[in-house]
């Protein structure tokens, strides 16, 4: 252990000769022979600029590739007989590690980056969202673009297509093979429907199949859509009411042709690859997608685009030698859930896909011992550093690193984001004291309460003021706390607030409220809802209960479960930010 003040030396016999660091010798007896030496170990010096990592992933390689921790999330991701595949968590919490990590661990994966998938290229084009605001119901044209771009992928995977020769070679002896069986041939046809270019980029192929989507559409309804939209472009609202009954001509014509895309005839597909191409279950495939909470795409068709991959993903589990992983945010998700309700897209159906990453107190702390060695190698080569070797034992009468942890949400983002703050006050300085970590803790509340809004921003709108409300409140409350004079003057505050009122979260309810078309309960309980999924607050429904915290429970709350005797506790994380004091211990009891 770093500061050990004593080095020992056995001695041959039954006795110990000891010198401490000064030199002083002391002999001691023992009724057995010792032969451990344990080397005096020099304190840690705690430089500018050290830090255990940084908040992103894609910043973060050195530590990933050095400082990984595996745990049982990234045995389910990788395992064939795990269906859970949708790695879900908040931002933070390890997606784009462990999706890293099956790459560098497994053989056989293809990544694919929706950038690089050219979707932008469905927004961009004047065709698709020109259907999709008359309505047009797309979604099956969403699956069948999924489809064919990762049964092109894991073909090309197994086949190593190289050029047009090899890829053309490869089809016509499944066409001969298949002639005497109608529906696997009508498979293999379907398929090429929309274009056949296996050896191509997958950009090139996601165009292929979008301008024959395209195509379809157009040829079917009978309308240039670029000529029409040109037409209309500067018309006045009389002169554009005027082509309404050509409108409503093209959208019947548009969605008969929607209806007769046969699913039936995409399900044979799955069917032929996983008995005539992927029969093999020595050979395992993998297909990864990250980044889907990056803005490639236009929102309205990126959720629809979303939610079809994932009715993709359910079908693809029939090939029992091939998994495809993406990962999604938890916010990304609820988001896309909210925007297309309207389309019959039924979550519990897919709750056994979802690996919902949550971290232990056991794994967390060896991410942190794992990157504190890797930080300080250069200092002590071949000495392991132990988390006690950097931080003082206690703040206060609390555990130093059952205090850190209690002020995460229990993700590694957190973590690395408060001990990198007390690294950064505590420069040349021996170990981070308790005063260290408390100094360090003011800065981290305060932009942990930032980054809480930001993360949530798509979701809800600014979220900083509904968060801020919280000081106004015991760190741990009632719902009768939030009386209708609390919840007035919350959404007074809210209306008045100096920036745009327009973007923030429960605008639109406390504007209703003060019109008159709300009650202050609908007000709170709405409220009450979002600060537990977000993180800010838990909840204990029952006396007899325990705290309910949305990163480790129950991702939402059912405020019919809330009663009088329900308590609210606001996330210790957010103690100094909301100028908040109270032992987290006695908040949980």
């Amino acid at each position: 252990m770093a500061g050990a003040d004593q080095c020992c030396v056995a001695d041959g016999g039954g006795a110990l000769e000891t010198a401490d660091l000064t030199g002083t010798s002391r002999r001691r007896t023992f009724p057995y022979k010792c032969y451990l030496i344990r080397e005096a170990f020099l304190p840690v010096v705690l430089r500018p600029g050290m830090k255990v990592g940084n908040v992103s992933a894609e910043d973060d390689m050195i530590y990933l590739e050095n400082c990984f921790v595996s745990t049982a999330n990234a045995n389910a991701a990788k395992s064939m007989d795990d269906p859970r595949c949708i790695i879900l968590g908040r931002t933070g919490s390890g997606k784009s590690a462990l999706i890293w990590e099956i790459e560098n661990s497994q053989q056989n994966v293809i990544k694919i980056d929706p950038e690089a998938l050219s979707l932008n290229f469905i927004s961009n084009s004047d065709i698709i969202p020109f259907f999709e605001n008359l309505n047009i119901k797309l979604d099956v044209f969403y699956q069948l673009l999924w489809r064919h771009v990762l049964v092109v992928e894991v073909i090309k995977a197994k086949k190593q297509f190289y050029d047009e020769k090899t890829s053309k070679s490869w089809i016509d002896g499944l066409l001969e093979r298949f002639k005497s069986n109608p529906k696997k041939k009508q498979a293999l046809e379907y398929l090429f429907e929309f274009g056949d270019s296996f050896w191509s980029d997958t950009e090139t192929r996601v165009r292929e199949v979008v301008q024959g989507i395209e195509k379809k559409l157009q040829d079917e309804s009978g309308i240039d859509v670029k000529a029409y939209l040109a037409s209309i472009k500067g018309k006045s609202a009389a002169e554009t009411a005027e082509r309404i009954s050509v409108t409503t001509e093209v959208i019947h014509k548009a969605q008969k042709v929607v209806d007769q895309v046969q699913i039936q005839r995409l399900n044979d597909v799955i069917e032929l690859l996983a008995t005539d191409i992927f029969a093999d279950d020595q050979q395992r495939y993998y297909i990864v997608i990250d980044d889907l909470d990056k803005d490639w795409s236009h929102d309205q068709i990126r959720f629809k685009l979303i939610r079809a991959l994932i009715e993709t993903i359910k079908k693809f589990r029939r090939l029992r030698n091939v998994k495809i992983i993406i990962s999604l945010r938890a916010d990304l998700l609820q988001t896309v859930l909210k925007y297309t309700a309207s389309s019959g897209f039924q979550i519990e159906k897919y709750e056994d896909l979802f690996l919902r990453l949550r971290w232990s107190r056991d794994d967390l702390l060896s991410l942190l011992t794992k990157r504190l060695n890797f930080s300080f190698k250069d200092q002590y080569t071949g000495k392991e550093i132990e988390i006690y070797d950097v931080f003082s034992r206690k703040v206060g009468d609390d555990d130093a690193l059952s205090y850190i942890l209690e002020r995460t949400l229990d993700r590694p983002r957190d973590l690395i984001a408060f001990v990198n703050q007390c690294l950064e006050q505590a420069p040349g300085q021996t170990q981070i004291t308790s005063r260290v970590i408390r100094d360090a803790e003011t800065t981290y509340s305060s932009k942990r309460l930032t980054y809480l809004a930001d993360e949530w921003r798509e979701v809800y709108g600014a979220l900083e003021p509904a968060i801020g409300f919280l000081k106004n409140l015991d760190a741990r409350f009632m719902v009768t706390d939030l009386n209708n004079s609390i919840i007035d003057d919350f959404c007074i505050g809210l209306l008045s607030y100096g920036e745009d009122t327009e973007t923030l979260a429960f605008s639109r309810e406390c504007n209703a409220l003060a019109g008159g078309h709300a009650t202050s309960s609908w007000v709170r309980d709405g409220f009450l809802q979002t600060m537990y999924v977000i993180g800010a607050i838990g909840v204990k429904i029952a006396k007899n209960s325990r705290f309910e915290w949305s990163y480790k429970n129950e991702p939402t709350l059912d405020i019919n479960r809330v009663d009088h005797e329900s308590k609210f506790a606001i996330h210790p994380m957010l103690f100094k930010a909301l100028n908040v004091y109270a032992d987290p211990k006695r908040i949980e009891s």
